[in-house]
């Protein structure tokens, strides 16, 4: 089974995505955002799920992570806000995939299943 760390400061959104994806992937939810960059650096992941918005840390956390691995797929998710353009554009630099809030699950499955390899 592939494996997928989730960050999300939202513990309702962690919750959610957790309890939807946990049959297709072992999934690692971390909650803090530093801590999210030491698991990384200490476990290989498939997949790297961020619940954060553009920002100058968001764009030096994706950096970090893909400098410890350096192939791992990254997915954002955010609400798209005219005010954070300039961040939306930057990120994608490092950012495999992005989903604006609100998101269809289905296109959610779809796209891991993707970036992962693991077409269910």
């Amino acid at each position: 089974m592939k494996k997928i760390i989730l960050y999300s400061s939202d513990f309702t959104m962690s919750f959610s995505l957790l309890m939807y994806l946990k049959d297709r992937y072992n999934i690692t939810v971390s909650t803090d955002n530093e801590d999210l960059l030491k698991i990384v650096k200490c476990t290989k992941y498939d997949l790297v799920l961020l619940d954060m918005e553009p920002s100058n840390k968001t764009e030096k956390l994706c950096e970090d992570i893909k400098t410890v691995n350096p192939g791992v797929p990254i997915v954002l998710i955010y609400v798209f806000k005219n005010q954070n353009k300039e961040f939306d554009i930057k990120i994608r630099k490092f950012a495999d995939f992005i989903f604006y809030k609100p998101f269809d699950l289905n296109e959610v499955t779809k796209e891991l299943s993707a970036l992962t390899g693991t077409y269910n």
